[in-house]
């Protein structure tokens, strides 16, 4: 019966637009139209939704504290490829204004700065993902200068509406954390100005506004701005005992507590510290037990999200995250919590943080920042992101060296009126059709090629698969020794061990890895688990007695390849290329 019913109102349907030609009535006028737009002025096209769902903050290219820390090229293009590999569709760069402006009144932002903001930006549209510019000033514990800040702030604002008006991708924040007793009493009607002041020069921009200190507890505060393009955001970083556990910045108390579990365990909840007692972290070590739930966020974050669906808003995060120093499987856990409430509430986010060099930090790397080989698997599913290829066989490989030295190290083996002779762009006949290769000539008998990475490098992952490290290595000289080693840096511990081997050429010593010294490219492969404990670094001790612990895989801080003081290697010239650990 019912698909007879279904089956003849199709047919009638179909029957009714045969015969639409003839029988619709003439469309009658709207009694109430949307005016025409004046000539030469621009429509203002109303967000619905927000046109990104996830993304990362790149806290460590214009938010820094002096311009000499700026590196323009912190970022290159490859970054951008990376990052969209991801599956993220936005980045947000935290941009700290005065360190790039000029002197009143104009504060004119710098050449530099802009290039490179431009570079930022240019490669985010290309890949379909969009840039928040997030206006990052930092004033010195919180104070803002009440004579020229919000000058400063809007000519900035100013700048950059006028910079990238009419580019679709762009969203301008306009403050990142408002905060100080000024900004307390002042900060909307500021706000309000603006928002005017972008709205003057762009009125499809998106802007990214907020209640004071981006609090999820002030939304009620934020008036109706009445701005068909904005987004209003939040950060989240509850609860702060778990998510800052072990901070070591400005002498706070909770640098004591280590091992917060989430959820909470009162089994494995660690004592609270004598240092927290009549202080704020006293209060926070007090509610954990009811705050350190995922019950607890969910209701914070529905409170956020019932404001918005009350007030017909769009709502973002702009900030949320753990440091690395929250056990490993909890801080998965609690980032699983956060984004599978995001999701279902709709509310997009940008994590803090892609990369950092300070440790500990919010990043998603499991210590040296290296992309192919050092992610946090466990985080990365946990936010529902992407691994990258090279993962899939549980055994990424590590590229020291193919070409350049990648940015997450540096040559060490020198000191203050001593930098060994290394050409890292040699020309010289490099390693299958590489564009450069390593020249060494050897001249110290201390110094050599040292590659330090910082933070450390995790190579358990590759240890535990059996990969070795590899490299190209040329020669025309006799080279009796030289020592292959990796060396731990870990924070506390006793020793900090070394894990070599020698390496010579065929008619040098009876070493474990020997090759020809014709001239021509040789590969040695040694594998990691066949490296031995020698010595230490500050007390000297040859290997770890039964029982102590030996060589960490998990904080690699030098890959080295020295004479070790041999004296029979001066004068001598070595050629390396396609340093690598694989299996």
């Amino acid at each position: 019966m019912n698909k007879f019913f279904l089956a003849a109102l199709s047919c009638f349907v179909m029957m009714l637009g045969a015969c639409s030609d003839k029988n619709t009535p003439e469309p009658q006028p709207n009694p109430d139209p949307e005016p025409e737009p004046e000539p030469g002025v621009e429509e203002v096209v109303p967000l619905k939704s927000i046109p990104f769902s996830k993304g990362l903050n790149l806290s460590d290219w214009f938010n820094v504290s002096e311009a000499y820390w700026f590196n323009p090229d912190v970022y290159t293009e490859s970054d951008f490829d990376q990052l969209k590999s991801l599956g993220i569709d936005v980045v947000r760069l935290p941009l700290n204004f005065p360190i790039f402006m000029g002197q009143a009144p104009a504060y004119t932002f710098d050449n530099t700065f802009l290039a490179a903001l431009d570079n930022a930006v240019n490669w985010a549209e290309a890949r379909g993902m969009y840039v928040i510019l997030d206006q990052h000033s930092y004033y010195g514990s919180r104070v803002f200068p009440e004579g020229y800040g919000e000058e400063l702030v809007t000519s900035g604002l100013r700048q950059l509406a006028m910079r990238y008006k009419g580019k679709d991708h762009v969203v301008l924040e306009l403050f990142n954390e408002p905060g100080g007793s000024y900004i307390e009493q002042h900060w909307y009607e500021m706000q309000q100005r603006m928002i005017a002041e972008i709205r003057n020069i762009d009125k499809n921009m998106i802007i990214i506004a907020t209640a004071v200190g981006c609090s999820y507890k002030r939304l009620n505060e934020i008036p109706e701005y009445n701005d068909k393009r904005m987004i209003y955001t939040i950060h989240f970083y509850a609860p702060f005992l778990f998510t800052h556990q072990g901070a070591n910045w400005d002498n706070l108390a909770i640098e004591k507590i280590k091992n917060v579990p989430f959820p909470y365990d009162a089994a494995s909840m660690p004592a609270m510290p004598d240092e927290f007692k009549g202080t704020e972290f006293e209060e926070y070590y007090n509610l954990y037990p009811a705050q350190g739930t995922e019950k607890f966020i969910g209701e914070v974050l529905m409170d956020a999200y019932s404001w918005a669906l009350s007030n017909n808003k769009l709502l973002f995060c702009g900030e949320f995250g753990t440091l690395t120093t929250c056990p490993t499987a909890e801080r998965a856990h609690w980032y699983k919590t956060v984004c599978d409430y995001f999701s279902a509430y709709g509310i997009a986010w940008t994590a803090w943080e892609y990369r950092d060099t300070k440790v500990p930090n919010f990043g998603i790397f499991k210590g040296a920042n290296i992309f192919e080989s050092n992610l946090d698997v466990e985080l990365i599913n946990a936010m529902g992101l992407t691994l990258p290829p090279g993962y899939e066989n549980g055994c990424p490989q590590v590229i020291y060296f193919d070409d350049e030295i990648p940015f997450w190290w540096n040559q060490g083996g020198k000191w203050d009126g001593y930098e060994p002779k290394i050409d890292f762009m040699c020309k010289d006949k490099p390693y299958d059709g590489s564009l450069n290769c390593i020249r060494w000539d050897i001249d110290n008998i201390w110094g050599g090629l040292v590659m330090t990475s910082w933070p450390v490098a995790d190579f358990t992952t590759q240890y535990n698969a059996g990969a070795s490290l590899q490299f190209a290595i040329r020669t025309t000289d006799t080279l009796d020794k030289l020592v292959v080693r990796f060396t731990q840096y870990k924070t506390g511990a006793l020793y900090q061990w070394r894990n070599m081997t020698e390496i010579s050429t065929t008619d040098g010593a009876a070493t474990a890895y020997r090759f020809a010294n014709d001239g021509e490219w040789h590969i040695i492969s040694i594998p990691l688990q066949k490296l031995w404990i020698r010595g230490t670094q500050g007390t000297w001790k040859d290997a770890p007695d039964e029982g102590e612990e030996g060589f960490a895989w998990d904080c690699i801080n030098h890959l080295e390849i020295v004479p070790e003081g041999n004296n029979n290697v001066l004068g001598k010239t070595v050629y390396i290329d396609n340093i690598v650990i694989k299996k």
